[in-house]
C-alpha cells in the first residue's frame, strides 16, 4: 500500500492531536505502541535498504540504553542497548531533542556526522514528540558512501580519468575512548578544550567552556538525567550558567 507524503502528514497530525487529549497513563500506553511500530519500521527498511545505510531507533525516554532497534549496524558498531553515548562523534539531532516543539515530528534532513573514527556519514533524523511537544523517540538514518566514492575513484583510475579536485580527506580520528560513561566522557572533552585554550584569561576560559558545553550537547550528554548537573560540576560552574551557555549557543545558531 503506497501512502503520500500529504496523507502521511495528516495521519501525524491526528495521532499527534488524539494524544493531546490523553491522560498520563494512556500518554504511556500510546508512547509505547510507537515505539513498538517503529521497532518494526526499522526491521522492515533494514531487510531491503543497502547494508551501507543504518537505520536506528532511539527511545529517548531511557537514553542510558536509548537503542531500541538497529539494522545495518555495522556502519558504526553500535548494538541494541546502546545508549545515546555511543552515537556520533557529532550529530546536531540532539540538539534538536534537547528543544520542545509544539509539532509531532520535526524533521532534520541530509546532514553531515561522524563516527567516533573519524568517517564521514550523511544522516536525516525524524525526532517524535508527545502530546507535551518533548522528544520520545528518534528514527536515524546513517548513510555511508565511502565505498561508493572509493569505487568512483577507481573506476577513474581505470579509465585515466584525472580529475583536479582531491578525494575527500576524512577527518583526523578521534582520539577519545568508546565511553559509556558520561564522567569519562566529559574529562575527555573539557581535556580536549582545554588544551586549545591559548591562555587563562576570563574571556578564554568563557570561550572554552562553551567549546566544552557545545560538545557535550552534540554527543547528547544533556539528555541524559543529570546531565547539567554533572557538566557544572566537572567545569566548576552553576548549573544555571550551564543553562546560559546552552542559550548563548542556541542563539548563535539562529
Amino acid at each position: 500500500m503506497l501512502i503520500n507524503s500529504s496523507c502521511m502528514v495528516l495521519l501525524i497530525n491526528k495521532m499527534f492531536n488524539k494524544g493531546q487529549y490523553m491522560n498520563v497513563s494512556e500518554q504511556e500506553n500510546y508512547t509505547e505502541d510507537m515505539i513498538t511500530m517503529l521497532s518494526a519500521t526499522v526491521r522492515a527498511l533494514g531487510s531491503v535498504l543497502a547494508g551501507n545505510a543504518e537505520i536506528v531507533l532511539h527511545d529517548l525516554r531511557n537514553p542510558i540504553f536509548s537503542i531500541a532497534e538497529i539494522a545495518n549496524a555495522s556502519v558504526t558498531g553500535r548494538k541494541k542497548g546502546d545508549s545515546v553515548l555511543a552515537g556520533m562523534r557529532t550529530d546536531r539531532a540532539f540538539i534538536s531533542a534537547m528543544e520542545n516543539k509544539k509539532e509531532p515530528v520535526s524533521l532534520l534532513l541530509d546532514y553531515e556526522t561522524f563516527t567516533r573514527d573519524g568517517k564521514s556519514l550523511r544522516s536525516s533524523t525524524a525526532l517524535y514528540r508527545d502530546r507535551t511537544g518533548k522528544p520520545y523517540a528518534a528514527l536515524c538514518i546513517n548513510v555511508d558512501n565511502s565505498g561508493i566514492d572509493e569505487a568512483l575513484r577507481v573506476l577513474q583510475s581505470l579509465a585515466g580519468i584525472r580529475t583536479d579536485v582531491m578525494p575527500a580527506i576524512q577527518e583526523e580520528a578521534s582520539s577519545e575512548a568508546s565511553h559509556d560513561n558520561i564522567e569519562d566522557l566529559m574529562r575527555d572533552i573539557i581535556g580536549t578544550t582545554t588544551a586549545s585554550s591559548s591562555s587563562s584569561s576570563r574571556a578564554d576560559t568563557k570561550r572554552a567552556n562553551l567549546l566544552a558545553v557545545k560538545n557535550m550537547q552534540e554527543k547528547g550528554i544533556f539528555l541524559i538525567k543529570g546531565g547539567v548537573e554533572k557538566a557544572a560540576a566537572a567545569l566548576g560552574v552553576s548549573r544555571y550558567t550551564i543553562y546560559n551557555y546552552l542559550d548563548e549557543l542556541k542563539t548563535s545558531d539562529e
